[in-house]
């Protein structure tokens, strides 16, 4: 059961080398953190383009596998690909893209899976804390359908309409 709210999150960061810092987080192993290759970084460092897209993945795993204890589906196998595109806009720099794509072997009560992610969109930290729309793919595979299906949902930001919800 999940401690009431709020809940109050932290991180440190200290600039030990050039370009970079040490992420750090209680009981946690640190990270090192720093430009990605793009902006003229270096291969050990984790960038903070990454860490985000890392993180609404994880955000989005975690948060469905809560809910699929719930509603009693059996997760096989989970994996996620998250992309993002960053451009120059008039604000600055930002993503204007974000597509996350779910592979899910699933078991147990599949019937829910679709209300099941839709509930962990509308739960997800991270996602509900974006400004730039997420496209959510999904592929749901089951040992009783040999045939996958495919979803696709359009998680749009906070306070706008919700995307249409495709499955074929």
């Amino acid at each position: 059961m999940p401690d009431p709210f709020p809940q109050h999150f932290s991180t440190s960061l200290s600039q030990t080398y050039s370009p970079g810092a040490r992420v750090e987080i209680p009981l946690r192993p640190e990270l090192r953190g720093g430009r990605s290759l793009e902006f003229d970084g270096d291969m050990r460092s984790w960038a903070p383009e990454h860490m985000l897209l890392a993180s609404l993945g994880l955000s989005m795993v975690t948060t469905f596998e809560m809910f699929a204890v719930r509603d009693g589906i059996e997760i096989l196998t989970c994996d996620a690909k998250i992309g993002g595109t960053v451009e120059q806009m008039p604000e600055g720099l930002m993503f204007t893209s974000i597509v996350l794509e779910l592979d899910l072997a699933l078991a147990g009560n599949v019937e829910a899976v679709e209300d099941t992610l839709e509930d962990a969109k509308c739960y997800c930290v991270v996602l509900n804390s974006l400004r730039v729309p997420v496209v959510i793919e999904t592929q749901l595979h089951t040992p009783d359908d040999p045939h996958e299906r495919s979803a696709e949902r359009r998680a749009m930001v906070p306070g706008s309409t919700h995307g249409q919800h495709h499955v074929s």
